[in-house]
């Protein structure tokens, strides 16, 4: 069976579907993802890597309305490797301000 989706989940915020980059930093370096999704918790990621993911990790990313870079402190929560890509979804340590504020003016259309 080749999924591309994470197994099932409970989720306790409403999903916005997104396709942004993101950078993820941690003591191993940087790693480039693409985010399919953002909540006011989480994201799910697919990262270009083989490695697993050090944790804590620091999430770079730009979204529509908000000047400058998002920056949020996260931990994986899951993840799994596909032939290509890994498959991950964070949950965020603290919502910046920022962050927060979009969410409260977001709808829940597709944003790319």
């Amino acid at each position: 069976m080749s999924s591309t989706s994470l197994p099932t989940e409970r989720r306790s915020c409403s999903r916005i579907p997104v396709i942004i980059s993101v950078r993820e930093r941690s003591v191993h370096g940087v790693v480039m993802c693409v985010a399919t999704d953002i909540s006011r918790t989480g994201m799910a990621l697919k990262r270009a890597s083989d490695s697993a993911p050090a944790s804590p990790v620091t999430l770079e990313f730009s979204l529509p309305g908000i000047d400058g870079l998002v920056r949020v402190s996260a931990r994986f929560i899951r993840q799994f490797q596909t032939a290509s890509v890994q498959l991950g979804a964070v949950s965020f340590d603290h919502v910046p301000d920022q962050l927060s504020a979009w969410f409260a003016g977001a709808g829940h259309s597709p944003i790319t």
